[in-house]
């Protein structure tokens, strides 16, 4: 192999230096490779050896269990699948330093923000903290790595003159159904889309909700939310049990992107100047329900935080109210 590279190498040295020159480095070249080893570079595509632990599979039927959502568990599949992939090694065999640099790498190549990032370290040290409690592992090497920190945007919710213009700009009934029982409820955009017509018990004012988790909670019905959704439901001449249909024939399922979609036009439409969102209008009615004196455990039950410290984020929101509060208590 030796003899092959010097040949090769002056070869392509012919007629660009002079033959003397030429014998000199052939022989210099000879005597200097006599003290290697010369292989060719493999360039053929080395197959992923496929190290998704053995207990991969049994960590997402426990999950699923567990009641974690479908686009959850995608989520985890998709983080860890490329993290196994990236780490390429037995999971008895990770370690913290390769948690660390796999971090890193991933930020590095694809510039994703430190909140993005601090989400995939969550899913990783889930599984693996499962792994070490079921007794896949020893422990979990992603104990020692910190939360990673990163500036949480504060959402503003809607002040009372903008939920009035989204409300006013409202072409239809269903339009203003919809606003309204996003806004009585405070459910989230799946929920709604599960809604059907039986789930709403307008003489006890309750909307029964089927979402996040797979789990069942009961929110309530103002009195604008009730009327609204009689208006609607009044000029429904379909057979199909969900609560929001398409206003064109067959009047199928309204679903989450067009619930969505919607309700961004009509947050255009209002010309409030910024974009309007299912979320936002969730996020609006837990504010003003603590600003109104709703405890925060009730505030909990109502939006469905499985951690109380999830509902804190709205309890922050409000300054104003806090100076209001402090003139009245601390004098």
């Amino acid at each position: 192999m030796r003899e092959q590279f010097v040949k090769e190498f002056v070869t392509k040295l012919v007629n660009q230096i002079p033959d003397d020159a030429l014998k000199i480095v052939y022989q210099k070249l000879t005597i200097f490779v006599s003290d290697y080893e010369i292989e060719p570079r493999k360039t053929e595509i080395v197959p992923y050896e496929g190290y998704l632990p053995e207990c991969y599979e049994i960590y997402f039927a426990t999950r699923k269990i567990e009641g974690l959502s479908i686009r959850s568990l995608e989520l985890y599949n998709m983080v860890l699948r490329d993290f196994f992939f990236q780490v390429n090694k037995q999971l008895t065999e990770i370690t913290t330093n390769d948690i660390r640099v796999y971090l890193y790498q991933t930020q590095e190549t694809r510039k994703i923000s430190n909140a993005t990032l601090d989400n995939r370290r969550v899913i990783i040290h889930t599984f693996l903290e499962w792994a070490a409690n079921e007794g896949y592992i020893g422990s979990n090497p992603c104990r020692n790595i910190k939360a990673i920190k990163y500036e949480r945007a504060q959402r503003k919710p809607l002040s009372g003159m903008e939920l009035e213009r989204v409300r006013n700009a409202c072409e239809t009934l269903r339009d203003k159904a919809m606003i309204e029982m996003l806004y009585s409820t405070g459910c989230r955009v799946t929920e709604l889309e599960r809604l059907n017509i039986t789930d709403v018990d307008f003489e006890q004012k309750d909307v029964h909700l089927f979402g996040k988790g797979d789990k069942h909670r009961t929110s309530c019905l103002n009195v604008r939310a009730e009327l609204a959704m009689k208006n609607y439901l009044a000029t429904r001449n379909d057979d199909n049990p969900a609560l929001f249909v398409s206003e064109r024939a067959p009047h199928g399922r309204l679903k989450k992107p067009a619930i969505e979609k919607r309700v961004r036009q009509l947050g255009e439409m209002s010309k409030i100047g910024r974009r309007v969102y299912p979320h936002l209008i969730r996020h609006t009615t837990a504010t003003d329900g603590l600003d109104r004196g709703m405890p925060i455990e009730e505030v909990q039950q109502f939006l469905g935080h499985v951690n109380i410290n999830t509902t804190m984020v709205y309890a922050q929101v409000s300054r104003a109210n806090l100076k209001r509060d402090h003139r009245r208590c601390i004098v």
